[in-house]
């Protein structure tokens, strides 16, 4: 009898590529895919190994409790993808001993904290916090965030080296330095990744303002991301401090287009409270730029542990921006962690085992 292994995911511009990719590199016999809304990709849509929830989940309850437990039943293994539908976990509590808990990172967000909070954010984190408990192993390529899941609720879970996802996977690039740029003099800085209130876009203005009158183009991504109100007081607030030098992105580019735009960047600063933004972090060290991080991040130390040079954002006030750092080793290091054929042979050995 072959394997089965089920997938509970959200599908989304990340996780969309990961199906394909396991369909192609992997038997999509031994593979089903069951996401929690219906997904917008006609030709995955089609496919016999994707299934889907019906939405209003609520008002579908009961034909959506059905297609979970016939998709459960068959399955060996199951790898959820975030934390999409949890609570249907409950019901099931039986299947987490064979569940693997790929973290994302914004499991970590604040409702994790002792604060005072309403009751449906904490019948969400008594739900959470019993899925994520009892899960048998994590599958991340940053382990501090494995142990520090197994520190939040209190568990026990194994941990499972992968990149996962074709986001993080870079190829053999040099340095591209425009020379028409370094004529020009410019330098241009990347502040953070998205519309997510985690980027702290505010504390990195603060730490650009000694700046604000040197010969600077500031870029700030919020293509990307649900909140909208953020992103608009973001925008307002970098035209206030940076007047025609803060550039803000809104639209989406290709992925080509990104990359190329992304080649022209001199130094990227990220303040998030966590891990987040690995995809763009990664293209960025691949491509040799200079990083600037929040060293109490798990990503921070996970870079860091393998050799590969990111900075700590205090040492803007301290040594200044334009220092010249050595970041000559990221690129190959980074490549040998994050290429094509380390995420499959990675995922092989844990679909596979």
């Amino acid at each position: 009898m072959q394997k089965k292994i089920l997938h509970i995911i959200n599908p989304d511009k990340f996780t969309i590529p990961f199906i394909q990719f396991i369909n192609r590199e992997f038997d999509p016999s031994e593979h089903l895919f069951l996401c929690n809304t219906k997904p917008e990709d006609k030709v995955l849509k089609a496919n016999p190994n994707v299934k889907y929830l019906h939405n209003r989940y609520r008002k579908n309850l009961f034909k959506n409790t059905l297609i979970f437990y016939k998709c459960i039943k068959g399955a060996d293994k199951i790898i959820l993808h975030g934390n999409p539908i949890l609570a249907i976990f409950i019901l099931f509590p039986y299947i987490l001993k064979k569940t693997y808990w790929i973290i994302y990172g914004y499991e970590f967000d604040k409702t994790n904290s002792r604060k005072k909070i309403k009751i449906n954010e904490f019948i969400h984190f008594f739900i959470k916090r019993f899925v994520l408990k009892r899960v048998n192993g994590h599958i991340t390529h940053i382990k501090g965030d494995s142990d520090l899941a197994n520190t939040l609720y209190r568990s026990s879970a194994k941990y499972y080296y992968s990149p996962m996802y074709l986001s993080n996977v870079v190829g053999e690039t040099k340095q591209n330095i425009s020379k028409e740029k370094n004529k020009q003099g410019i330098k241009k800085i990347l502040v953070g990744n998205s519309t997510s209130p985690s980027n702290n876009h505010a504390s990195i203005f603060q730490m650009l303002m000694p700046y604000k009158e040197s010969n600077i183009l500031i870029y700030c991504p919020l293509s990307y991301g649900i909140f909208l109100e953020y992103r608009d007081e973001v925008i307002r607030h970098g035209k206030e401090l940076f007047a025609e030098k803060f550039i803000p992105l809104t639209d989406f580019m290709t992925l080509d287009k990104y990359n190329s735009f992304l080649q022209d960047i001199d130094i990227a600063i990220f303040n998030h409270y966590r891990q987040e933004a690995m995809g763009i972090t990664l293209t960025l060290l691949n491509m040799g730029k200079t990083i600037y991080m929040n060293s109490h991040t798990t990503s921070y130390r996970s870079l860091m542990e393998r050799g590969i040079q990111v900075f700590d954002n205090n040492i803007i006030q301290k040594d200044g921006l334009f220092v010249n750092r050595d970041v000559s080793m990221n690129p190959g290091l980074v490549y040998n962690e994050y290429n094509y054929e380390k995420v499959k042979s990675t995922l092989s050995d844990i679909l596979n085992n």
